[in-house]
């Protein structure tokens, strides 16, 4: 989950730099755990390597840990050649849906 508290406290307190940093995580990663399906059911592990970096820097930005962690382990295994777990990425991707959800909740995206 995102600690808005710490986000808040990274920018600054500054909601527009907020609200653009939420946006561009909707904008170029609000379809990502489709994308992540994708690749995991494709086997693309280059591929899922690729979208889970990316991801993982935004929700870093965002100040999320679980996701994050959990995407750095993928990023791990992807990088050796390894295919993630089906519990890993289902995880993951759980946790995702509880991000996605507390952004479109949030008052900087209302």
């Amino acid at each position: 989950m995102i600690n808005f508290e710490a986000f808040s406290d990274a920018m600054d307190g500054d909601d527009d730099m907020m609200s653009m940093i939420i946006e561009l995580y909707n904008e170029e990663h609000g379809n990502d755990i489709q994308v992540i399906k994708d690749k995991y059911a494709s086997s693309d592990i280059d591929g899922l390597f690729h979208t889970v970096h990316s991801l993982k820097g935004v929700l870093l930005t965002l100040c999320e840990e679980s996701a994050s962690e959990q995407f750095e382990t993928i990023e791990r295994l992807c990088k050796r050649g390894e295919k993630p777990s089906a519990e890993l990425i289902n995880a993951v991707l759980n946790e995702m849906v509880k991000v996605n959800q507390q952004i479109a909740t949030h008052a900087l995206t209302n």
